[in-house]
């Protein structure tokens, strides 16, 4: 197997940049690119293990998911995994499936081989023993779900916003009694997507909604619509991807004509549904966005290279049929801890 000093002559370069462009610093672009054709073409490898030693690192980091089955989760982790990858970093993943004191636990077990950097996806800060994050000696992120921990850097999604402006865009159509299917209030960003709705209809009292509590499920959507549209609804929207296939199948079953007989409005993460509804209005998160900024950041800590350490980080959801501009939801606004 090569050496580092095979590659550095090889490239034309000093065993320094070599190293430096190992660790993921950026050199001149032309050098760059000289080492890295050394390196396929030398078929050089890292010794991970005497890089990790030398430099006090595991490179590797640890991941938490509520639910790594759904969705969005799949998105974000691949997205994740992909800049990791990049950086020559490995992923400990890991689930705690909405129990507190899993993911305590599971908190522990990451901390406990010793990652370089923490991500906890949709864990309550109000949880039994999430204080202990205040303690943790590595850099650690929160994704949707805030922190006020100095800490713990911060990713969000403005559902809220999102909701508001999509339940506006249906009373300025002329509609008067919409229907929702929202999940269990527990969580923060449930609680969050019916927010949105309570702040469209403040300013209409002649608007009625009329709310049914899923459980995130395809059958509860199911049920949700059929029994919001035995309440003659004139607009439905869905407050999430698996719960709305289960209010379409509902709708198709019993004869009701989207954009005909009902407006139908839902969050998609794949925008699954776009050969089967159209002129409708859907959700989408950036899970793609998401998933890289989280792995960017987190790298950015582990070198010792970011700013503002505690700042939180919201993005924009895209909401197809209102005309947004896919671009700026790459964006997040920033904001710091005073």
């Amino acid at each position: 197997m090569a050496s580092i000093r095979e590659v550095a002559k090889a490239a034309g370069v000093s065993v320094g940049s070599i190293s430096r462009y190992l660790n993921g610093q950026q050199l001149k672009a032309t050098n760059m690119e000289k080492i890295k054709k050394a390196i396929d073409d030398l078929g050089y490898q890292e010794n991970i293990i005497a890089k990790g030693l030398k430099n006090n690192k595991s490179f590797s980091v640890g991941l938490l998911m509520n639910n790594i089955s759904s969705r969005l989760s799949m998105d974000i982790v691949s997205s994740i995994e992909e800049v990791m990858e990049n950086a020559g970093y490995s992923i400990l993943l890991s689930g705690f499936e909405g129990s507190p004191e899993r993911a305590v636990n599971k908190i522990d077990y990451l901390i406990s081989h010793a990652v370089d950097g923490l991500i906890i996806f949709e864990a309550d800060k109000s949880w039994p023993g999430m204080a202990k994050l205040a303690n943790v000696k590595v850099p650690v992120i929160s994704l949707n779900n805030p922190s006020d921990l100095p800490n713990v850097d911060t990713v969000l999604v403005d559902d809220r916003g999102s909701v508001r402006r999509l339940i506006s865009h249906l009373i300025a159509q002329g509609h008067h009694h919409i229907g929702i299917i929202t999940a269990p209030q527990s969580d923060y960003t449930a609680r969050e997507r019916l927010a949105g709705v309570h702040e469209a209809v403040r300013d209409h009292p002649d608007v009625k909604v009329s709310t049914f509590y899923g459980d995130y499920s395809r059958p509860s959507g199911f049920e949700g619509a059929q029994q919001l549209i035995n309440r003659h609804i004139d607009a439905l929207f869905v407050c999430n991807f698996n719960m709305s296939l289960g209010a379409l199948e509902y709708c198709n079953r019993a004869g009701v004509r989207i954009d005909q007989d009902l407006s139908f409005s839902h969050f998609d993460y794949l925008d699954e549904m776009s050969n089967l509804i159209s002129n409708r209005l859907v959700i989408q998160q950036p899970a793609k966005e998401i998933g890289g900024m989280c792995a960017e950041r987190l790298l950015d800590r582990i070198n010792h290279q970011a700013k503002d350490v505690g700042s939180t980080f919201i993005f924009d959801n895209l909401i197809v049929g209102l005309g947004d501009d896919q671009n700026a939801i790459n964006k997040p606004k920033i904001i710091t801890k005073s």
